[in-house]
């Protein structure tokens, strides 16, 4: 005859979730998480208006990322294109203009490591290399007509901000939870 073993009731062991040591390791990975996307920053190029500081456009900008400004000269009426990129320290930096015509408002001299050249029929002064923090443009009312040119993509300032107005161009820090909810604004 076969020897029963008399059955032993026991609790059974607990799911993992609810394990006493199992909170305080999903407790402290949220916070964590929470700080990281609070705390880490993404660089974005921010246009404000200077009147009221209201933002009317964002775009995020990677490190040495490019964008470039292009006008009529008010008074020789030939086009101009003022390039920049974002240095490591989340400035501006202007490092070239393109030109076709020289006159008023156009640099007279080279200054440091500048370099000018010619290149089908447009003037270039290279290697500028002049640190902006922020920088104010007035959006032209008649002839200037202001555009932003960024990653292919044509942005005229007066559709951003009234012709006359004042905008300030600057890299702003946007934390990650801000730039995941999808702030950045591109136009009103």
């Amino acid at each position: 005859m076969m020897y029963l073993k008399p059955r032993v009731w026991e609790w059974a062991p607990a799911p993992v979730f609810l394990r006493i040591w199992l909170w305080p390791i999903l407790f402290v990975t949220v916070v964590s998480a929470a700080i990281w996307l609070w705390a880490s920053t993404i660089p974005a190029l921010t246009i404000r208006q200077v009147a009221d500081g209201q933002v009317v456009f964002q775009s995020r900008m990677e490190k040495n990322g490019r964008f470039s400004l292009t006008y009529i000269h008010s008074i020789h009426r030939t086009p101009i294109e003022e390039r920049f990129f974002i240095n490591e320290k989340r400035q501006m930096v202007l490092d070239s203009m393109v030109f076709e015509s020289y006159g008023v408002g156009i640099p007279s001299s080279l200054e440091g490591n500048e370099t000018f050249r010619m290149e089908n029929g447009k003037m270039r002064i290279e290697n500028i290399h002049r640190n902006l923090d922020m920088f104010e443009l007035r959006i032209g009312q008649v002839i200037a007509d202001h555009k932003l040119l960024l990653r292919d993509q044509v942005i005229p300032l007066s559709q951003l901000s009234m012709p006359g107005s004042a905008v300030r161009f600057e890299i702003s820090s946007l934390n990650v939870w801000v730039y995941l909810k999808g702030v950045l604004h591109i136009g009103r």
